[in-house]
């Protein structure tokens, strides 16, 4: 397969997983989004997260371990994996189709017809129809596949799983735009009475967005299986095309939803706008370094082992020596940015607690946004150096130097610096604790006293534990550079290590304040009790 294969395929699935995800959860979070027609539509919304998982991540694998060239007679397990979840997409999608034909044609009949116990045994029978008939295909092609027998397969599943359901969903979509049209002109026909027929509408628009990217999709599969029958060695040689649009299919879906089932797109607006307005009392000054610390870390997860992977699978990173590679410029780049925005967190907390009355004057939200915007210019300006360094006037001397530099700036000093706050903030409410428990001892005569440090304790402990992490990474790194420092001409033929152990350090931090910082702990309990 080509590049932009796997870059299109790889990109819809990850829209089609994040999208179907997040429209699950939604429903199955909200006690009031627990209708009739959203158990349709989970159920297609599983079915399309399960292709957006599965059929363009098997078939990268396969392509990549070459592990999945079975013999002809056996069907390859990616094969099994895109027939299941397709026909699954495809058997939902028609069940939800009908529903909502039923539920704008017939009214009242809907109200008596689906009936809760009717709504799982049609979405029980779509699931269990999907494994049958992959089950039949699979025994066919292991036991008893002849041309006469790979025809009829051919026949039969080109009728009841791309002909009939797009013949189906077109003449119900058809049916529900006249009706929805007669209705409106009836309604304006009667003048000043109005009838709302908004939810009727939004209901069409999206079944007419769904059906049509489905119909486009299912066309495609349809070709390919005329293809077959009329000669039955032809190849349709279209999976580069077909594949990314069965995927499409899947990802346009939760879109549809978001922005025409009246329901859905009222809480994905509520949902939205509480999390850009609703946590006001998040938005503090040690939080503000946090975000960005969390940013950059962010972007070494999205970056550093990518950009490595992408490199290794589509051999286009090997540049001459001259030339540092973009996943190099990327590593250095975000690698900076992680360790000076955590340098000015650890500061902002060691102000915090050593010297409190200070930092009531000192860190105001300017200084805050200056220190912040100053750790970002910093890490472009550093990336910028070097690479600059390294194209126009790279010597023996001037590599050693920018090491020298660049390790003391980012590794020693970093290290050295992160210790000693550390160390005073722990000593400091050693002291403050000790002190505490002495004064209670002294008042406990007259009635009982109690003095809460924990606040401090947690700040502490979040330090502790991603200072810790921090060293130890960075500590790999030191090696490295003394390593080259000795001997310009050695590797440390370490990056296997040391990559993995970057990616943990910026993994590690996200579950330190969680865990540990009292706001970001308080607001995640209260987020997972909502969901739960």
């Amino acid at each position: 397969m080509e590049t932009w294969f796997w870059i299109l395929g790889l990109v819809l699935s990850f829209l089609a997983i994040t999208g179907n995800g997040f429209v699950i959860f939604l429903v199955c979070s909200r006690r009031y989004l627990h209708t009739k027609t959203n158990s349709f539509i989970v159920s297609l919304a599983v079915a399309d997260f399960c292709v957006g998982l599965s059929i363009i991540p098997s078939l990268f694998v396969c392509d990549v371990t070459k592990t999945c060239d079975w013999p002809q007679a056996f069907p390859s397990w990616k094969d099994v994996v895109r027939w299941l979840f397709s026909y699954l997409s495809v058997l939902n999608l028609c069940s939800l189709v009908l529903d909502r034909y039923i539920a704008i044609l017939k009214p009242f009949k809907y109200i008596t017809f689906m009936t809760r116990s009717r709504v799982i045994q049609v979405i029980t029978s779509c699931w269990i129809a999907s494994f049958t008939l992959v089950a039949l295909k699979t025994a066919l092609r292991l036991c008893c596949e002849t041309p006469l027998t790979s025809i009829v397969a051919v026949v039969v599943l080109m009728i009841s799983m791309e002909i009939f359901p797009c013949v189906l969903q077109i003449l119900c979509f058809v049916s529900m735009l006249i009706h929805v049209w007669k209705q409106d002109r009836s309604a304006r026909t009667l003048g000043r009475i109005s009838f709302k027929t908004r939810n009727e509408k939004s209901a069409v628009i999206m079944m007419g967005i769904v059906i049509g990217v489905f119909v486009a999709c299912y066309g495609i599969y349809l070709r390919c299986s005329l293809v077959v029958l009329s000669d039955t060695n032809a190849s349709c040689k279209d999976e580069q095309y077909k594949v990314p649009v069965l995927v499409l299919n899947s990802a346009i879906n939760p879109l549809s939803y978001a922005f025409f089932k009246r329901d859905i797109k009222k809480e994905f607006k509520r949902l939205i706008i509480g999390y850009l307005y609703g946590r006001r009392n998040l938005r503090t000054k040690t939080n503000a370094f946090i975000v960005s610390l969390a940013v950059a870390d962010f972007c070494v997860g999205l970056s550093v082992v990518p950009s490595l992977f992408a490199c290794d699978v589509t051999n286009t990173c090997y540049w001459p020596k001259v030339f540092p590679s973009w996943k190099d410029v990327v590593r250095w780049l975000f690698s900076y940015l992680s360790v000076l925005n955590l340098c000015s967190l650890v500061l902002d907390r060691y102000i915090a607690i050593v010297k409190p009355f200070k930092y009531i004057t000192f860190m105001t939200r300017s200084r805050v946004i200056q220190v912040i915007t100053a750790c970002w210019i910093a890490s472009f300006t550093l990336v910028a150096f070097k690479t600059a360094l390294r194209l126009c006037c790279e010597t023996p001397l001037t590599s050693i130097v920018a090491v020298v530099v660049l390790m003391i700036f980012m590794e020693i000093v970093p290290c050295v610096l992160q210790v000693l706050c550390f160390a005073s903030m722990l000593l400091h409410v050693w002291k403050h604790d000790r002190s505490t428990r002495t004064l209670a001892k002294q008042l406990r005569f007259n009635h009982r006293v109690s003095f809460k440090t924990h606040h401090e304790k947690s700040a502490v402990i979040m330090m502790g534990i991603v200072i810790g992490v921090f060293v130890v990474c960075y500590g790999i790194y030191l090696r490295c550079s003394l390593l080259v420092v000795f001997d310009t001409n050695a590797s440390c033929k370490d990056e296997q290590y040391k990559i993995p152990v970057l990616v943990l350090n910026s993994a590690i931090n996200p579950l330190s304040y969680a865990f540990f910082k009292r706001d970001i702990k308080k607001e995640f309990k209260r987020l997972i009790s909502q969901v739960v």
